[in-house]
């Protein structure tokens, strides 16, 4: 019986400790954890601290420049203005220019950011391109722009307009990108020509939408989809319909990415098309920033933990931070800072809170942001394709009586062998078409043939099951 005191004794006064010191208040030491130990952590967060370091100049750069910054840092994004720092997003809501020329317009639907004015690489390249970056930020329906004439457009006016001005003969990667943040998945709505639209038909289209023709090799596209599909099954718990198609997409793509990915961890340099290697810093950040931002967004957390995940996070992390004095593309440098935010966020999300480094810091400033010489797709809208509408097979009335009178045919039963046809090809282009799909084309047939993985359950961790899909020819 003594010793059963004893024990109970030195229980309470174990678990009374820490009250007792609370109230002494003594400071807490949290327990290190494996996230915490993790070297990679580290690398991760120099890389952003260095990256962070390029300021941009209100007085100098573009809103486009401007605004690929907001998408890495958001809300604690710092720029210049005559030699202060400013908050981006404060600056860009009280009525910012370029040039004389206001960054919002008020329409008859609500409002917008500046369309594409004719030059690469200040206003919008793309329609909604402005507001899908602006969404990153988080800000609420409520929160204010200034226009021109000092007339105030709210968030909400942005999506009444995207809604309302959506087409099917216009790019729609980042209007679904931005009414992902502000819609819910199962909303419909008419637009201003009275056609039904849904965010469910905004998402089928970027389904169908073909990765080669697009900005960035189809990058934001497969961006735009992980974030819908995210946002449907967090809502739901598992994937129906379009966002279940959208999952076996990106399960599809990111298959081949990483079998076409290096063996240093980049990405291949040419997109999903093939392989390749680039000896340049700003190619390479270029295909390894825009394929890492889509990957960790398309991914479980779990996933992340994956060895090819790790490797390509830490060799663009060595990339920018051992180029960090060298000149940098602004659209690639800031994709790539995106994507290690995003990983950050999702493989350590108690990390502290992303900030940038002052203007007035001491260290030496890093490398200046450019723009590449030839204008890249991101900065330049693409043409429209508009489809003529299947006209019904009518036909006049006097053909009509001139095939009645017509003597009939005798049919046969016979088929009849094709006439053969002679196309000349170009020996260059046989030959291209033969590498891509030499590397290409196993890669998908693997994919079939091992199924596809589609997400049914939480955003935290998917609960797998594969379903055979035949792969699209794009």
């Amino acid at each position: 019986m003594p010793i059963r005191i004893s024990i109970c004794c030195m229980t309470w006064v174990l678990v009374s400790a820490p009250a007792f010191a609370q109230d002494l208040k003594a400071p807490a030491v949290p327990a290190a954890t494996a996230q915490q130990l993790d070297p990679l952590n580290e690398i991760v967060d120099r890389a952003i601290t260095t990256t962070s370091n390029r300021f941009l100049d209100a007085d100098v750069h573009t809103p486009w420049q401007i605004i690929h910054g907001l998408l890495s840092l958001r809300e604690n994004y710092v720029i210049k203005q005559g030699g202060k720092p400013v908050n981006a997003i404060d600056w860009i809501s009280n009525g910012a220019k370029f040039r004389g020329t206001p960054w919002f317009q008020v329409t008859k639907h609500g409002g917008r950011a500046h369309p594409y004015n004719g030059t690469p690489y200040e206003f919008e390249g793309h329609t909604n391109q402005f507001l899908a970056v602006i969404a990153m930020c988080n800000l609420p329906l409520d929160h204010e722009f200034v226009a021109a004439g000092g007339q105030k457009i709210t968030m909400q006016q942005m999506v009444d307009h995207a809604k309302m001005s959506v087409s099917s003969h216009e790019e729609i990667t980042w209007t679904l990108w931005f009414l992902t943040q502000y819609v819910d998945q199962d909303e419909q709505w008419f637009n201003e020509k009275n056609e039904p639209w849904s965010m469910e038909r905004l998402v089928r289209m970027q389904v169908k939408a073909s990765p080669y023709d697009a900005p960035c090799g189809g990058t934001h596209g497969m961006f735009a989809l992980a974030y819908a599909r995210n946002s449907y099954l967090k809502k739901h718990g598992q994937l129906r319909g379009a966002w279940l198609e959208a999952d076996q997409k990106l399960q599809r793509y990111l298959f081949a990415t990483q079998r076409m990915q290096n063996r240093d961890g980049s990405f291949a340099t040419n997109w999903f098309k093939s392989v390749g290697y680039s000896n340049d810093f700003n190619e390479r950040i270029k295909y390894s920033g825009h394929m890492l931002e889509w990957i960790v967004v398309s991914l479980p957390k779990s996933r992340l933990k994956e060895q090819w995940i790790r490797t390509a996070v830490q060799t663009l992390s060595y990339d920018l931070i051992r180029n960090a004095h060298e000149p940098a593309d602004c659209g690639p440098l800031y994709h790539a800072l995106h994507a290690l935010v995003l990983y950050r966020e999702q493989a350590n999300p108690n990390t502290h809170p992303l900030s940038q480094p002052s203007v007035a810091r001491t260290q030496k400033p890093s490398g200046d942001v450019t723009n590449p010489e030839k204008p890249s797709g991101e900065a330049t809208p693409n043409k429209p394709v508009i489809k003529k509408p299947v006209q019904m097979a009518t036909q006049p009335e006097e053909l009509k009586v001139q095939e009645a009178n017509a003597p009939q045919r005798r049919t046969s039963s016979v088929e009849q062998k094709p006439v053969p046809v002679e196309v000349t090809v170009p020996v260059e282009k046989v030959e291209q078409n033969k590498k891509q799909r030499s590397v290409l084309m196993p890669i998908l047939k693997q994919v079939a043939e091992d199924g596809v993985v589609s997400s049914v359950s939480s955003d935290d961790e998917f609960l797998l099951e594969v379903t055979p899909v035949i792969p699209e020819s794009d």
